[in-house]
């Protein structure tokens, strides 16, 4: 097994490789952040480039229903996901048992297949990413309100992104997209065969219970930390796990390395450097669509570019301090190990009660 995973470690599969439409989910990110930056609303700008980041990212997905059909659940799950968050972030108590209610679901939604699984692991990240927003003097009636023009921004930029690339796919070829499944119908919502799961060896249902009890603890490590960033304990706890083992020890290697390079690299140059909103922009859309390009080529690379794009959109709206480089590198140690060790545990434990899935 160790062989095999030092392979796929190093395995570029540039066959997978897709520049031009990789190209095609950049207009739609681009222009509202450089006007945004321009009208002096680079916070408007970030939420707009981020919902329509993610929609992008839908486009590469396997059908849902229709083959936009990942690209509009994303654009509707991560807006609620976002306002929940935002609502949420005064409340530790309320925000864990939201995170935990997500967290299973999406780890549930695995049974209905690739493109729903996803959709659900990005509303797991925004719902994280919207707790640990700024608060501000006022009212809980104001948090609402913040909450809901959070909403609006995502959903407006992923809308926009989601328009773009449907009328570029009217004139060049579609991402290229493979169901991996042969029982899988993505215009069928399988409700029968998803209730099937939860039973206690569905190899869903156990991963669902995994990323319970991963968040719960993600976000108990999160909310206890003094520090800015602590919310990539949470995120990447819940980013790395997978229902099969060997899977979720290539992606812990892979997320640990790529977090790694790519938060040290980039935070050095952000507080060293201390680029201009501009030029911040400029590094955002480099860095996604290499993200982008290398989304099936290599998930180690694809994470280096996917947290730098992080570091230098959030840049944007503030430039961190020397410290945040430190901060980044912790957190993202304590939730590798979080989501590692839960997975362990649970390995273990479902070996001596004799219940492991059905599938492995």
């Amino acid at each position: 097994m160790a062989d095999s995973i030092r392979q796929k470690v190093f395995r570029f599969d540039w066959t997978q490789c897709e520049p031009l439409h990789a190209l095609l989910c950049m207009p739609a990110i681009g222009i509202p952040l450089f006007v945004a930056i321009r009208l002096g609303y680079p916070g408007t700008g970030v939420l707009l480039s981020s919902g329509a980041m993610c929609v992008g990212f839908g486009s590469f997905q396997q059908p849902l229903f229709r083959r936009w059909g990942p690209m509009l659940a994303a654009a509707v799950g991560i807006t609620i996901s976002a306002m929940v968050g935002a609502a949420a972030r005064d409340h530790t108590l309320l925000l864990a048992a939201i995170a935990i209610l997500w967290a299973f679901l999406y780890g549930m939604a695995n049974s209905l297949g690739p493109a729903a699984a996803w959709v659900g692991m990005e509303c797991c990240v925004f719902l994280i990413i919207s707790s640990a927003a700024p608060a501000s003097a006022g009212s809980p009636t104001d948090t609402l309100h913040q909450a809901l023009l959070r909403g609006a921004g995502v959903f407006c930029g992923g809308v926009l992104e989601m328009l773009a690339i449907l009328i570029f796919w009217r004139f060049v070829p579609r991402a290229t997209s493979t169901l991996t499944d042969p029982n899988f119908d993505p215009a069928t919502l399988r409700w029968e065969y998803f209730l099937s799961h939860f039973a206690p060896k569905s190899i869903h249902f156990q991963f669902a219970l995994r990323m319970a009890v991963t968040m719960a603890i993600a976000v108990a490590v999160y909310r206890t930390r003094n520090f800015g960033n602590a919310y990539w304990v949470a995120m990447t706890a819940i980013l790395l796990p997978k229902p099969e083992f060997a899977l979720t020890t290539l992606r812990t290697v892979h997320r640990f390395v790529g977090t790694l390079l790519g938060a040290g690299l980039c935070t050095v140059l952000i507080v060293f450097v201390r680029p201009t909103g501009e030029t911040l922009a400029l590094l955002v859309l480099l860095f996604l669509f290499a993200g982008y390009c290398l989304l099936r080529v290599n998930y180690g690379a694809f994470v280096v570019c996917i947290t730098g794009y992080v570091c230098f959109i959030l840049a944007i709206v503030r430039l961190p301090e020397k410290v945040v480089l430190a901060h980044r590198i912790e957190a993202t140690i304590l939730g590798g190990a979080i989501g590692l060790i839960v997975h362990l545990i649970f390995r273990a434990t479902r070996r001596k009660l004799h219940i492991l899935p059905e599938i492995d």
